[in-house]
């Protein structure tokens, strides 16, 4: 305490505008008739000012930042590698988005091969949209594996019934203050927990849609490729998909909280058709 008073102190007294003035009342006080009378009163200003100063919270918090080290800069978090996300997933979910991988592939390649060996309609393809409709897959599925897991480990139909004793025994303890408080508590504790596993239902089956519809897009994808054997076609449609997942996206932020789903997932799509993902 002694050593940040004195901070405060040497700040105060080493002001600049504190010094000038020191200096001129001291002159002043020199050439003055009674220069030990002048010198007195300048010493008393000089701690009523240095007391007063010290005083306010605001003149210590300034000082007090002015000798705070410099924040270092956040440590970026590590990109997480596809290989390592894919081995989050359980072997059935993962085996689902390697064969979509795979059907990928064989549309770039058909999108390769019917413009003539170029590079162009193959690149586009994977930039523009195959990456990102797998990497909008692949969160899905970690998604739905978190929320598979939430509903494993809780019982709804034991939740019901431990519902339905609370409300009977609170009926019953109509004229106990006490009990009726500690059964209120426990009911709306209870009733809560239902609403998060039907919420976890609901989302569950939300996710399950999503993935259906990612892979039926692809199939038809496949398909009027066959039919429209015109590179730019295909590229464009594929495109047209991938922006249509931003509401899917959406959600899946939205659900981080509950599955626990890194952050890092949140990042650009990772160049997963080129990666050696077995």
């Amino acid at each position: 305490m002694s050593e940040t008073l004195g901070s405060y102190l040497k700040a105060a007294f080493t002001w600049r505008w504190n010094l000038l003035a020191l200096a001129g009342g001291a002159a002043f006080a020199l050439l003055s008739p009674v220069p030990a009378a002048g010198l007195a009163i300048l010493a008393a200003a000089e701690v009523a000012y240095l007391t007063t100063l010290v005083s306010f919270p605001k003149f210590r918090r300034a000082i007090d930042a002015s000798g705070r080290a410099p924040t270092p800069p956040p440590i970026p978090e590590r990109e997480i590698p596809l290989s390592e996300v894919l081995n989050q997933l359980a072997p059935g979910p993962r085996k689902r988005f390697l064969e979509l991988r795979q059907r990928c592939l064989t549309l770039q390649n058909f999108a390769h091969k019917v413009g003539g060996g170029g590079a162009t309609a193959g690149s586009s393809l994977r930039t523009n949209g195959l990456d990102k409709l797998l990497w909008v897959q692949l969160r899905l599925l970690l998604t739905q594996q978190g929320l598979w897991g939430f509903l494993d480990e809780t019982d709804v139909s034991a939740l019901d019934k431990q519902l339905a004793d609370l409300q009977k025994r609170q009926t019953a303890a109509a004229s106990d203050e006490r009990m009726l408080k500690s059964l209120t508590d426990a009911i709306a504790t209870v009733t809560m927990r239902i609403e998060n596993v039907r919420a976890a239902q609901r989302n569950s089956e939300f996710v399950g849609l999503e993935l259906d519809r990612i892979e039926n897009k692809i199939l038809a994808l496949s398909e009027m490729a066959v039919n429209n054997q015109n590179p730019d076609f295909i590229t464009a449609q594929v495109d047209a998909v991938a922006d249509s997942m931003t509401q899917t996206e959406s959600a899946i932020r939205e659900l981080d909280s509950l599955t626990g789903l890194s952050r890092e997932l949140t990042r650009e799509p990772p160049p997963i058709l080129q990666s050696l993902v077995n």
